[in-house]
């Protein structure tokens, strides 16, 4: 019954164009930041620890740029839920693939791919890729092709709510597969491992769950604990490997570019893969700061 009420009420509210929603957003930020301090003093020590020169004027700077982008990335998804029709996603221009060459290319020559990826954008937006390629060349992959891992919520209703918005750009999702919970993927890819795949695994820093071993990565000048089960497998099925980095370039836009790691992840180990995914997502981050998710708790020091 819960789900069934708030999915009714995202909807309704959905159907509002886009620039009402990022108008609501202004007020939203305030509430979030100012009212109910979501976080704050996570933002700021995490903000604060990762870049150690800057004064406090530019963190509390990018601290209100982090929240202001923390809203859009809230109406963004409720707006995001309503969209039945995927021609309305790429009507809007939401997301665009800035290579698509370069995805379809080591897809192409590869057995599959591993596409490594970070809170950065709105990693939400991310189904259904085939709608955000804009370009005249074909990605050469299908939608069942795409798979997106995810780590499953708590709550089984936002769980249900957050699944059927990450299925909203799939036209066809009779038989869809590709929604893999992260404890599963392991399994899923073994299974799949004749079929030629796109994996996409949120890839953060400390293991979600406890582990005999880890792996040690440098990230923004510190040292942490890292998951490597994608790197793993991807080195095991010898995989072509992608940073992928979602920047915002403005309100309502979003640039999707991805980065090469390896053509064959068996000739490298965990460890070098992770780190080259740390170096890219650092820069990036040093590149559009307000742009990473800060109010988690997953950025911890050895």
């Amino acid at each position: 019954m819960g789900k069934f009420f708030i999915r009714c009420l995202m909807f309704l509210i959905g159907l509002l164009p886009l620039k009402v929603h990022y108008f609501n957003a202004k007020w939203l930020a305030w509430l979030i930041r100012k009212v109910f301090r979501y976080r704050r003093t996570d933002v700021i020590i995490n903000l604060s620890r990762c870049f150690p020169y800057m004064q406090y004027n530019e963190i509390k700077y990018y601290e209100k740029l982090f929240y202001d982008h923390l809203a859009e990335l809230i109406v963004e998804a409720v707006w995001f839920g309503a969209c039945r029709n995927p021609e309305r996603l790429r009507k809007a221009r939401i997301v665009e693939i800035a290579n698509p060459e370069l995805l379809a290319g080591v897809y192409a020559k590869s057995p599959s791919v591993m596409v490594l990826y970070s809170h950065t954008g709105n990693w939400e937006l991310l189904g259904g890729i085939e709608q955000y390629n804009y370009s005249d060349k074909p990605l050469g992959l299908g939608v069942k092709d795409f798979c997106v891992v995810y780590r499953k919520l708590a709550s089984q209703t936002w769980d249900a709510i957050f699944k059927e918005n990450r299925y909203a750009p799939i036209r066809n999702k009779n038989g869809y597969d590709g929604y893999i919970e992260s404890r599963n993927l392991p399994r899923y890819v073994f299974r799949h491992k004749d079929e030629k795949k796109v994996y996409n695994v949120n890839t953060d820093q400390r293991p979600y769950f406890s582990a005999p071993s880890y792996i040690e990565c440098q990230f923004l000048g510190r040292s942490v604990k890292t998951m490597s089960a994608a790197a793993a497998l991807a080195a095991k099925f010898g995989m072509a490997v992608l940073y992928l980095n979602m920047n915002r370039m403005q309100q309502g836009r979003y640039l999707l570019e991805y980065s090469l790691i390896c053509e064959d992840a068996s000739r490298m180990s965990a460890e070098e893969i992770m780190q080259q995914y740390y170096d890219f997502l650092s820069r990036d981050i040093i590149n559009n700061q307000p742009n990473y998710l800060w109010t988690h708790r997953r950025f911890q020091q050895i």
